[in-house]
């Protein structure tokens, strides 16, 4: 992957960049309540595995709960919605299937919409304001945004596409995160959402919900493809 750094960047050697993604797949459904789930529900209606054991205690407020397990997966139950979280190199197998669980063992509540959200956190080497630098001076081009002479303190950028079957925002800022000796760098963080209708799909809402649970293997692609030759490819 070649990365596109902004102008006058000085690196430090070795470079070493640090590269992250998760995904987190969201179900909508106004028949949801989160304090009609438990663990010991979710594992007797098999929608989680029996021997799954929770890695903090269970965070429940009044209108939601978080499930974080030991095997990385965590649930999270809204009013109105539910979300699998896992880190993508880890975990997809076990959060498509937790996603088509719920689908299965909660067929009657009329699910209405699906969200597919992608994200990459990249670090930059060298100075920590890198990552400022590289969506003003590589993307935005521009020095308008200086007020006063008064560069911007942070930095992000959303775009909208409107694809065929979906909208696709994708959404970048410029962070900061601390590598292994506690020392601040700089890095990008992208956000990719993939959010489809299901209300239109009257006669086949439920193979079509299937069909883009078990295809986000392309939504991952589409977004990291968009990132590396888009935005970080000169």
């Amino acid at each position: 992957m070649n990365i596109f750094l902004p102008k006058n960047f000085e690196s430090q050697k070795p470079i070493k960049i640090y590269d992250y993604q998760d995904m987190m797949i969201t179900l909508f459904s106004p028949h949801i309540n989160p304090h009609n789930f438990s663990i010991n529900q979710l594992q007797e209606m098999e929608v989680i595995p029996s021997h799954w054991q929770l890695s903090k205690p269970v965070l429940n407020k009044s209108q939601s709960l978080q499930f974080c397990f030991k095997s990385g997966i965590i649930i999270i139950i809204n009013v109105g919605n539910i979300s699998v979280i896992g880190k993508i190199s880890n975990n997809a197998f076990n959060l498509t299937k937790i996603v088509n669980n719920f689908v299965k063992k909660f067929y009657q509540y009329n699910w209405q919409r699906i969200q597919i959200n992608l994200r990459r956190l990249i670090s930059l080497p060298g100075d920590k304001t890198n990552g400022k630098k590289f969506i003003n001076e590589t993307l935005l081009q521009s020095k308008k945004w200086d007020i006063l002479g008064i560069k911007p303190v942070k930095a992000q950028v959303t775009l909208m596409y409107s694809f065929p079957d979906f909208p696709l925002m994708i959404n970048i800022k410029d962070v900061k995160v601390k590598d292994n000796n506690q020392k601040i760098k700089s890095a990008l963080l992208f956000k990719g959402i993939f959010n489809y209708n299901l209300t239109s799909k009257y006669n086949h809402k439920i193979k079509y919900l299937y069909s883009i649970i078990n295809n986000n293997s392309q939504n991952i692609e589409i977004f990291n493809q968009i990132i590396e030759e888009n935005f970080l490819s000169e």
